[in-house]
């Protein structure tokens, strides 16, 4: 879930492209509140009322959406760096800073609530090897293999953020080089990348054939379905943004409101049957491309763009805490589902606020600043010791 469509502060490493593609922010925020409400459906509560609450019965196909949003954004935010031979140290070292502080704020949230439950003696807490062997490589940023049935214990909507580390890597050590050079490389990486799309279509036509739908990915024994998810969509949002001579000068400028509107009115819809396995396809390969294509050339009026610069600026925050925060609520406030459901997106929404006007921007500087100092003593230990006899 790339946020690069908005400037990086100077302090973190490295900068980078500094036009804002404001509309694929907000589209950003809104496909993130699609997610808090497909989660919010299967709030635990005295009413049981759930069971007729089917509201944004797609959200999880926002996983994919932002898939290709982030391959879209990063080719645009990096692509003049990797010219200029930015290395995949420093570009991940910057994808780390950017994702980790709400990463850690959700997995501290969920850390304190798994442990609660464990010393309460509360029923479907997790065992305390889970949860001491989850906490460090969560807060990196890694599955915990473990606990096949929790890679993520703390945080599990984090599942499609390592996914979107792994496609980094392989963005930073070989993908790289598609902003250099000549024509032939040129051609042989868009080659790769169509082929990678091809093997993610095969890997998603498979998910659906034998599961019905694309929601897959939270679980370690899902990573065929989450590696088919990101090879194709960012694949296709980076070639989105190698093709954008050709098609963004063609397409229409549509108002950001409708926009937002058809996001939404794509992640509410609830097909059933052979329709959602068709529907869950449709949206992977066409309608989340052409949004984002859309969202590329819209630009917001005078009166829509606080609007969109609010959506995108909570976004990355709504979604990296909306799951502990839900489960909190589940766990500990015995409300019915309306009152509760209502009070659990306050919170969230009030949180994903407070945490990228205050938090999020101080946590990544004094990450930045951490790693920056911690490379400067690796690297002039490793001069000591070059040039000692």
């Amino acid at each position: 879930m790339s946020t690069d469509g908005a400037k990086v502060a100077p302090t973190s490493p490295p900068a980078v492209a500094e036009h804002r593609y404001l509309a694929l922010d907000a589209l950003r925020g809104a496909a993130a509140f699609a997610v808090l409400f497909y989660h919010l459906r299967n709030l635990e509560t005295p009413d049981r009322a759930t069971a007729g609450f089917a509201s944004f019965a797609s959200g999880y196909l926002a996983v994919d959406f932002f898939f290709v949003l982030s391959g879209f954004v990063l080719a645009h935010a990096y692509g003049e760096r990797w010219a200029q031979g930015l290395t995949p140290g420093r570009f991940m070292l910057a994808r780390f800073v950017r994702l980790q502080p709400m990463i850690a704020v959700g997995t501290l949230l969920g850390f304190a609530l798994a442990l609660s439950q464990r010393l309460l003696g509360l029923p479907g807490a997790p065992g305390l090897t889970e949860i001491g062997t989850s906490l460090v490589l969560n807060l990196l940023i890694l599955p915990n293999p473990m606990v096949p049935w929790g890679i993520f214990l703390f945080n599990p909507p984090i599942w499609s953020l390592f996914y979107e580390m792994l496609a980094c890597l392989v963005l930073a050590l070989g993908m790289r080089r598609a902003f250099t050079g000549r024509a032939a490389r040129q051609a042989r990486i868009s080659g790769c990348l169509l082929v990678a799309c091809a093997a993610g279509l095969l890997g998603l036509i498979a998910s659906v054939v034998l599961t019905g739908n694309l929601d897959r990915g939270v679980v370690l024994k899902d990573w065929p379905v989450g590696l088919a998810r990101i090879a194709f969509s960012f694949s296709l949002g980076l070639l989105l943004h190698r093709s954008r001579r050709y098609w963004m000068r063609r397409i229409p400028s549509v108002p950001v409101i409708w926009l937002l509107l058809a996001c939404l009115g794509t992640l509410a819809f609830s097909p059933s049957g052979v329709a959602r396995s068709l529907y869950d396809l449709a949206f992977v390969t066409l309608i989340s491309p052409v949004v984002v294509a859309l969202g590329a050339v819209s630009v917001p009026t005078v009166r829509t763009r606080p609007i969109a610069e609010w959506l995108g600026a909570i976004s990355y925050p709504l979604y990296a805490v909306h799951a502990p925060i839900k489960h909190i609520a589940d766990t500990f406030v015995p409300l019915n589902f309306l009152p509760l459901l209502t009070l659990t997106t306050i919170v969230v929404v009030a949180t994903a606020w407070l945490l990228a006007r205050f938090v999020d921007p101080a946590m990544r500087r004094a990450l930045s600043g951490l790693l920056m100092a911690s490379r400067q003593r690796a690297s002039k230990a490793s001069k000591l010791a070059t040039t000692t006899p």
